[in-house]
């Protein structure tokens, strides 16, 4: 008995003795209070995660030739115009594409800004170009990237050596995500089919889209008996990704500068978690953008 007693004592005391949280200190302790400068603020991003309009099906998952869109009928035109003013109320000073080839990017922009080059499927050409003229920029940054296992799988034995020694932990689990995916990128391409272009757009850039979409990565060929699972994933497709965040940075935007980054979606979850870790900028959401012109009557 004494026992207890002794228990309910103390706890009691901890009821009365507690201190309770204060949440407005909390806020004022925000890391951003000391890493941000008012004088030298962020620069604004707006990330564009994309399918590839043309298709090339180069990706893992194939669309049906069935459930592909053309991109250049009048409806989806339209429908591409509507994206785009949305994307220019942002009034963007910068954009960043997915492509190697900065030599072949600037040849084929000079010539559309000469009249000379028709927008083709892909949407570098129908966004990236449409915008960039239209906002007046003489130029658009090319940004991809290649990664390390690619331009060392030659050099280091261990690359080779690593991909043979991957043995999975559950090859029947990592088998029954593929299908689970497969269904959900089969239904996506549907989706697409039946939404708008902007709602499409503002899909791919939900959360939970985001997550699922990068959880393939974890879900297939990742866990494996050693380290050669994460150490691949590593290697490449998370290389591939802080590279391209790299050769963002290394055209240094500015405090004035608001950039658009067009890429595939599979790398917004990577680049995402970049922009939005770093206290270099700050991200700005295409759903914030839709509802203000939608407020605005300028979405019907």
């Amino acid at each position: 008995m004494k026992i207890f007693s002794t228990l309910f004592t103390f706890l009691m005391a901890g009821v009365a003795f507690g201190q309770p949280v204060n949440w407005k200190k909390l806020r004022q302790l925000q890391p951003d209070k000391i890493l941000l400068d008012p004088t030298n603020p962020p620069t604004q991003a707006l990330l564009l995660g994309s399918f590839h309009f043309a298709y090339p099906n180069l990706d893992g998952h194939k669309t049906d030739s069935s459930k592909m869109m053309d991109v250049l009928s009048p409806q989806r035109q339209r429908e591409i115009r509507q994206l785009a003013d949305v994307i220019a109320s942002f009034k963007p000073t910068r954009i960043y594409i997915e492509s190697l080839s900065p030599r072949y990017i600037d040849s084929l922009y000079n010539a559309y800004l000469r009249g000379e080059h028709k927008l083709r499927r892909n949407e570098i050409d129908q966004l990236g170009f449409r915008l960039a003229k239209e906002l007046g920029h003489t130029k658009v940054y090319t940004v991809d990237a290649s990664n390390f296992i690619s331009e060392n799988y030659n050099k280091y034995a261990f690359i080779d050596s690593m991909r043979k020694s991957a043995e999975p932990v559950n090859a029947e689990r990592d088998g029954l995500m593929d299908k689970r995916y497969k269904l959900m990128y089969d239904a996506s391409d549907s989706i697409e089919l039946q939404n708008t272009m902007l709602e499409s757009f503002l899909l791919m850039a939900e959360p939970a889209t985001l997550r699922r979409m990068h959880g393939h990565y974890l879900a297939s060929g990742f866990n494996t008996k050693n380290n050669s699972g994460p150490d691949g994933l590593a290697m490449w497709w998370y290389s591939r990704n802080l590279r391209i965040f790299n050769n963002i940075l290394k055209t240094n935007p500015g405090p004035t500068d608001r950039i658009v980054v067009i890429f595939g979606n599979g790398h917004m979850p990577i680049l995402r978690h970049c922009f939005e870790a770093s206290p270099e900028f700050e991200v700005v959401e295409l759903k914030d953008l839709t509802l203000k012109m939608q407020t605005a009557g300028k979405i019907k």
